[in-house]
């Protein structure tokens, strides 16, 4: 085996944001099954959305947010993709944008009235959108579309398809 291709596996708890494989989860039986029924099994592809020191991870596997304690990502091992390309499962929501970051649409998620109103505000396929800022909370979150400021739940946000933030 060339040792140069050979990328070492990391516990998920002990990595930062970014694109991952997961290589193994270790634990008993139920422990595993109850990973796959969350997605989180080797060979899926995750998107870790936030990780500091202490708290839980915010993780996007495809296409859902789950929440991940310390003990538990301690023992899913990962492998960091490099070539970002490559990753297409997990689609960036403007939910994951931070303020100060801009992009544009790529889809409108939802059915009814929802998307209805969502349209009628402006978030269009096509149309940059900015982060504005985030309430105290982090929920709602003020964007600029179309250069009129414009107030959504981070639960809307997670049902507009982005690309990726500049």
């Amino acid at each position: 085996m060339d040792m140069e291709n050979k990328t070492e596996s990391i516990p998920l708890d002990m990595v930062g944001e970014g694109l991952y494989r997961i290589i193994t989860c270790m634990g008993g039986k139920g422990f595993v099954r109850k990973l796959a029924h969350m997605g989180l099994y080797p060979g899926s592809e995750l998107r870790v959305l936030s990780s500091n020191r202490y708290g839980p991870l915010r993780v996007n596997i495809k296409g859902s947010h789950v929440g991940l304690g310390r003990g538990m990502a301690s023992k899913i091992l990962v492998n960091e993709i490099v070539d970002e390309k490559k990753f297409t499962d997990i689609p960036i929501t403007l939910r994951d944008y931070k303020e100060g970051q801009k992009g544009k649409i790529i889809d409108v998620r939802g059915a009814g009235k929802f998307k209805k109103r969502i349209i009628e505000m402006g978030f269009i396929k096509g149309v940059e959108v900015y982060v504005e800022k985030y309430a105290p909370l982090r929920d709602p979150i003020e964007f600029i579309v179309k250069g009129y400021h414009v107030g959504l739940r981070r639960d809307e946000a997670e049902k507009i398809i982005m690309t990726e933030p500049w």
